[in-house]
């Protein structure tokens, strides 16, 4: 009986690694390398980081050899680079990827349509799932966990991995700022083996907005995120974006949706349902693979635009953060449990809690412990995007219609071109349809005229109305739960700008158009200035 079972274990270990070397022969046959041959050295190694270059050459070679990637280039960076955007599906999808971007489109706005036609969308359509890396520039790991990601859904023949490209078609951006990842990693590379490895460089990583080049997503002042926002908001339209960071070293290994308090009130409350859902299907997997140290509900609120994933999030996109801790670029940390601390919202003490149910002990902690959580999460993902692709798409729809009718017919928000400062009046109109916003024009009034009644209903609220900070409380008491970040925004207050809240006639209505680039006051600006805040 045991010799029955010691060949039975046997034949099970020999059919594993048949398996596993089939896979592997079969990505070597199809002139398909590992990012480590690719680059000839082991991608998650201490102290080995891969540069945005490398990156690229990568992702353009998996797009020569593979039908499941293609690499569209965004634009040029501040310094000069290209921004590239990789988008992964089954090859059937991307052979018909125009018809999906417009199914993409018509759900985002489905005005004029009949319930029966959105859910033939719905029916036909594909979740359309962005993940972006690495905006803060030390944020290294995200742009190495990705190599090894795209390398997985390219080469992966098991039954899961096509079902989930059939569903999805998954939009990668390997860096939001690859200026600063050239930048830190020419820094890391150039002290490693001395005392200085792993310190931080003495120089901005981004040249205008330093670190918070994650400030400046309704602005759109920089060439990065006028290109982003331009792929998201005109071109494909996802309905899920997902933003990969990493924190401090000191506390919970990585965070999760859902988030803490505060939460904007503009934004819609599917959006959190879906949130919750998706974050949970992360911690879910991530503990699943016995990896510590997850947290939710803690920290990070999204009470404030400007961020990536949370500005998207008034403009009916689902929006997920994750953060996962830190290590000094590629050099590993070392903590030890004395240090393990807590914060100030949602874990005020290194423990055990409903949030926190199973700590990091301490230990070392590695790029490749930042990739392995970051590549869960992120099936984790593709995982539930998959499973509710109709729910998602048929969400967004429902958004869309929901922030609509919060407007009001004939209403509009009025910005007389002729005023104060006519470049700043005409700059806001014109910043408003660069992030997606319907702006019209008026000839017989000179003026902008943006409706309350339209999808993007609820970003337009929260940018030319008033904001004040809300009184949250933990516990009863004096004491608010203080902001994370901002408190405030109002766009007409910022700028200098007058913006007043009309309702028009029928007959006036007739008179409006589409914002043309002709719209721009003449004489106020270069024509090269003005193109600043126009997307054609």
């Amino acid at each position: 009986m045991n010799t029955l079972k010691k060949l039975h274990t046997l034949l099970v270990v020999i059919l594993i690694l048949s398996v596993s070397t089939s896979c592997r022969l079969l990505a070597q046959s199809s002139g398909i390398p590992t990012p480590s041959q690719f680059l000839k050295f082991e991608v998650g190694a201490d102290r080995q980081l891969a540069d945005y270059k490398q990156i690229t050459s990568y992702f353009n070679e998996l797009a020569k050899v593979s039908k499941r990637i293609e690499v569209e280039i965004l634009g040029p960076t501040t310094l000069g680079n290209d921004m590239i955007m990789a988008v992964i599906s089954s090859e059937e999808n991307l052979r018909n990827k125009a018809k999906y971007r417009e199914i993409s489109r018509k759900l985002a706005d489905p005005r004029g349509l009949s319930q029966k036609e959105i859910q033939d969308l719905v029916d036909q359509g594909k979740a359309i799932v962005l993940v972006s890396c690495n905006i803060h520039s030390t944020e290294i790991g995200s742009t190495q966990m990705i190599l090894e990601w795209a390398y997985s859904l390219v080469t992966a023949q098991d039954a899961e991995t096509k079902r989930r490209l059939e569903n999805v078609i998954l939009l990668i951006m390997p860096s939001l700022n690859p200026d600063g990842q050239l930048m830190e990693v020419e820094w890391y590379r150039k002290w490693v083996g001395t005392k200085y490895e792993g310190g931080r460089s003495p120089f901005l990583y981004h040249p205008y907005t330093g670190h918070d080049d994650n400030r400046d997503w309704y602005m759109l002042t920089q060439k990065e995120t006028k290109a982003v926002t331009k792929a998201v908001f005109h071109e494909w339209y996802p309905q899920v974006w997902l933003d990969e960071h990493q924190m401090g070293s000191t506390g919970p290994r990585i965070f999760t949706p859902p988030y803490t308090n505060p939460v904007a009130e503009n934004v819609h409350p599917l959006i959190w349902r879906i949130v919750d859902h998706i974050g949970t299907m992360m911690a879910w997997r991530l503990e699943e693979q016995r990896k510590s140290g997850v947290i939710y509900g803690a920290m990070y609120d999204t009470y404030w635009p400007g961020a990536t994933e949370q500005t998207a999030m008034w403009k009916n996109i689902v929006g997920l953060l994750t953060e996962v801790a830190s290590t000094r670029m590629g050099t590993p940390v070392e903590i030890s449990p004395g240090e393990l601390s807590g914060s100030t919202k949602g874990l005020v003490e290194y423990r055990q809690q409903a949030n926190f149910p199973n700590p990091w002990p301490g230990g070392i902690w590695r790029v490749r412990d930042i990739m392995d959580y970051e590549r869960t999460a992120s099936d984790a993902l593709l995982e539930a995007c998959t499973k509710h692709r109709e729910d998602i798409l048929s969400g967004i729809a429902m958004m869309a219609m929901d922030a609509v009718k919060l407007g009001a017919p004939g209403e509009y928000h009025r910005i007389a071109a002729e005023q104060r400062d006519p470049a700043s009046a005409a700059h806001l109109a014109f910043l408003m349809k660069e992030n997606g916003v319907e702006v019209l024009y008026s000839t017989s009034d000179k003026a902008y005229y943006i409706p309350t009644a339209q999808p993007y209903g609820r970003f337009v609220k929260e940018m030319l109305t008033v904001q004040r900070y809300p009184k949250v409380k933990l516990v009863a008491g004096p004491n608010i739960v203080p902001p994370y970040d901002m408190t405030a925004w109002s766009l007409p207050l910022i700028m200098g700008v007058s913006v007043e809240k009309v309702k028009i006639s029928k007959d006036k209505q007739t008179g409006l158009r589409g914002l043309k680039d002709s719209d721009w006051p003449q004489g106020e600006v270069t024509d090269a200035g003005a193109s600043r805040y126009i997307v054609s």
